[in-house]
């Protein structure tokens, strides 16, 4: 009886014994596959450093994101404020991607010889290229045409207001510049229709000062936050700005994104407001609105983006833009954990498919187009200081 007994635990502890083996063997298995999706084989790798400089040849590109992308690995580093940059990356023909914002816009791919082990020097700087198409329209008090034609040598068509009441007269541009001072009887439930749409579809503006009008309604004079401004596409739960600025400087504005500040190499600077009147934001959402500039007396924005607008439709969303089927854009991760935006052949993302990499923009679920809204602006004379017509700078190349 008592062998017996001894023979049943034997036999029952084998098999757990077994059973524990296996899945100890399966796990191992399992670990080992995934980690072979997500290694990279080290390659042998060289240098090369170059200059990224506007379509005007001259106007340095700060900031823009540099990779060579390989089946086995990724190599990336970012311009500086000169618009210089050093690379280390997998040695060979390499295709060399330069690009701002998600790469959709503006990109370049040069195809270079990087040896191993050594330093090689682009000999010339590199024009970061406009791929995107762009329109502007034209406002009493800005000008921002003339910074991204005159400073930076892009390209942008001139489209009256009137192309604001339907999506056919902006859906062939991947951005669309509102002015201030564009007048605001074009501000009705059609413009916020179309512009609706068009954000949701993928499409980006910029709005300054008074073209809030087109953003969050006409402004009514005497009302107070609380009150609805007519119209306007984004809701006023979302931001609130009144035209209770006046001519000033301020002094020391605090620039608080640090993307900003890596472009402009400095976290401070004067703004200047050399109109009567301005739109100074009383609230923003915080979930739904980037702030970029912030007054330091009292840490009103400035400067805020968002690509978090969306508008449920069941009518299909327009075709926005220059459509490149040849190129997809990716969200990256890096071994950092941190994630880039990257815009590259459909060839080339098939392998970072298979590391986890995904269609579409970071943090935008539904590819969202960018709205930018700056309280101040370009000058339609030209008066504007060097720090202010660099944010501008930045705003245009990271649409």
């Amino acid at each position: 009886m008592h062998s017996l007994y001894l023979y049943q635990i034997i036999r029952h502890s084998m098999k757990n014994i077994t059973r524990f083996m296996l899945i100890g063997l399966s796990c191992i298995f399992f670990f080992s596959c995934k980690k072979d999706e997500i290694i990279t084989t080290p390659e042998p790798t060289g240098i090369i450093s170059g200059k990224i400089v506007a379509q005007n040849n001259r106007t340095p590109i700060p900031n823009a994101l540099i990779f060579v992308t390989t089946p086995n690995g990724f190599y990336s580093t970012y311009t500086d404020v000169d618009g210089n940059f050093t690379l280390t990356a997998a040695a060979g023909d390499r295709d060399l991607h330069i690009q701002t914002g998600n790469g959709d816009k503006f990109r370049t791919v040069l195809r270079v010889s990087i040896t191993e082990d050594q330093t090689t020097i682009l000999s010339l700087p590199v024009n970061l290229n406009q791929v995107a198409s762009l329109a502007y329209i034209p406002g009493t008090y800005d000008k921002i045409e003339s910074i991204l034609r005159d400073t930076l040598g892009y390209n942008a068509q001139y489209i009256d207001p009137n192309n604001l009441m339907n999506i056919i007269g902006i859906s062939s541009y991947d951005a669309v510049f509102i002015n201030c001072g564009t007048m605001n009887f074009n501000t009705n439930p059609t413009t916020d229709s179309v512009l609706a749409r068009y954000v949701s579809a993928g499409g980006s503006i910029y709005a300054s000062d008074y073209a809030m009008d087109f953003i969050e309604g006409k402004f009514v004079l005497g009302t107070a936050c609380g009150t609805d401004r007519y119209f306007g596409f984004i809701p006023d739960s979302l931001v609130c700005s009144r035209r209770t600025g006046t001519v000033s400087t301020v002094v020391g504005a605090n620039v608080v994104s640090q993307e900003l500040q890596t472009y402009l190499g400095r976290n401070a600077m004067d703004i200047i407001y050399n109109l009567g009147t301005w739109e100074r934001i009383q609230y923003v959402n915080n979930d739904f609105w980037e702030t970029m500039i912030t007054d330091p007396t009292d840490g009103s924005p400035l400067f805020i983006r968002s690509n978090q607008y969306h508008q449920n439709s069941s009518t299909p969303p327009p075709a926005i833009g220059h459509q490149d089927p040849t190129q997809v854009t990716v969200c990256h991760t890096l071994p950092t954990g941190k994630k880039v935006n990257i815009t590259i052949s459909t060839d080339e993302a098939v392998s970072h498919f298979s590391h986890g990499d995904t269609t579409g923009s970071c943090n935008n679920p539904n590819n969202s187009g960018w709205i930018y809204f700056t309280t101040f602006h370009n000058e339609q004379n030209g008066f504007i200081n060097q720090d202010m017509k660099r944010i501008l700078e930045f705003m245009i190349l990271n649409l």
